[in-house]
């Protein structure tokens, strides 16, 4: 496979291709933050927030919350139980960084090396497809360790400059995330919650109880106008469509609101919001070679298996629903920003529950690459001190996974 077609999920985003499905007019300046040069910044990036050469220098540390310019934004008319959860995350985060110097270190020096050895890899996998062969499991057990180191590196550089992405406040701020009355949350980042695989099958309705994991890359892999699934070609199309379709085709859910809070004595409850939702996590969404953290989801997911939540561009400052579905015979799901429908991203709801994992990214009908959402670390309950948890970088599980669409 000496000419790799584009098409594949190795294939390297552009600024083109960023700019497309961001929908807006600066994809060059954002592809820039995902490992091209960086030209002419947006002048509306959050100063408190590091881009790209920005970063603390080694053992140095960053500032502290209340020394961000946005501080007195993001803090006004805050309680007490909400500052000490922010401080005490800034101390884990800090924690954190002073035991993975070494580690870090690590990765940046030999980033190149062990990225171009997969390529390489990558480039010979048609003769050793099957997942039963010694060297594909070799492989794969290397691109999961790339992948983990990658996924750390991620949270290295985001740490707790987003917690303010996703809050309480910027739900009720943004626009078009409505219907507060009543359902405040309690917990300020409730949609940040991640949830185990045993919650989804458990809340989703008509969800097979065993989960389904796409390695894109692995057990899916696309080569032109074909895909093979667990080693079998299946034509691009067929494979591809009907889930493009699944999320061009839902109209916009409302935005996940929280059950609302007991009533108080003598007051009425307030109304339970249309749809139930279970929040599936913060995510960042990367490169898996390199660049910095910019983009960002919040996805949930009804017990219809609807998808919604929202997109956030912190470099560019763009924030826009997200609609999408899940197919509930493969555990396939797929979902658009706003209402641009020429690129879609597909992975699986099982996927969703891990801290790391691929998702392919449609580019219109003629381009698939494969890209990482990263799950952002939940802040700490309040009053509660809790430690950055270390992130797997064992693959998870494969399961032969029914490669059509269900009706």
């Amino acid at each position: 496979m000496a000419n790799r077609p584009s098409t594949q999920p190795g294939g390297r985003p552009n600024a083109g291709d960023v700019g497309n499905f961001l929908g807006i007019a600066g994809g060059a300046a954002a592809g820039s933050a995902l490992g091209n040069a960086l030209g002419n910044r947006p002048s509306q990036l959050p100063a408190e927030r590091p881009g790209l050469g920005e970063r603390p220098g080694m053992g140095e540390r960053p500032q502290r919350p209340e020394e961000r310019p946005n501080w007195g934004d993001w803090s006004q008319n805050r309680n007490d139980n909400w500052q000490q959860r922010v401080d005490n995350r800034n101390d884990a985060w800090n924690q954190r960084a002073d035991n993975r110097q070494q580690r870090q270190n690590d990765f940046q020096q030999n980033r190149d090396e062990r990225w171009n050895k997969l390529e390489t890899a990558r480039d010979d996998r048609q003769n050793w497809r099957n997942e039963n062969r010694e060297d594909w499991q070799n492989h794969r057990e290397d691109l999961w360790n790339y992948r983990g180191d990658r996924a750390e590196e991620i949270w290295d550089n985001a740490r707790n400059f987003y917690d303010d992405v996703f809050d309480d406040r910027w739900w009720g701020a943004c626009g078009w995330g409505v219907g507060w009355a009543g359902h405040y949350p309690v917990n300020p980042w409730w949609w940040w919650r991640p949830v185990a695989w045993g919650g989804v099958a458990t809340f989703v309705d008509a969800i097979t109880p065993d989960p389904v994991y796409i390695d894109y890359g692995m057990n899916v892999i696309y080569e032109g106008q074909t895909v093979y699934v667990d080693d079998q070609p299946i034509p691009a199309d067929q494979y591809s469509q009907p889930m493009i379709d699944l999320a061009v085709n839902v109209e916009q859910p409302p935005p996940p609101l929280p059950a609302p809070p007991p009533a108080a004595e003598g007051k009425p409850a307030a109304a339970a919001p249309a749809e139930e939702w279970l929040p599936l996590g913060v995510f960042a969404l990367a490169q898996e070679e390199k660049g910095d953290p910019v983009l960002f989801f919040q996805i949930s997911v009804s017990r219809a298996g609807l998808i919604s939540g929202a997109y956030d561009s912190t470099l560019t400052d763009d924030q826009r629903p997200i609609a999408g579905q899940v197919d509930k015979a493969t555990q396939r799901v797929a979902w658009r920003i706003g209402d641009n429908d020429e690129t879609i991203f597909v992975t699986s709801l099982a996927n969703l529950t891990k801290d790391v994992s691929p998702i392919a990214v449609h580019f219109g009908k003629t381009r698939t690459q494969t890209w990482l959402l990263v799950r952002m670390p939940e802040p700490a309950e309040s009053g509660q001190q809790k430690a950055i948890p270390p992130i797997d970088h064992k693959p998870p599980p494969l399961t032969k996974a029914p490669p059509k669409t269900g009706k």
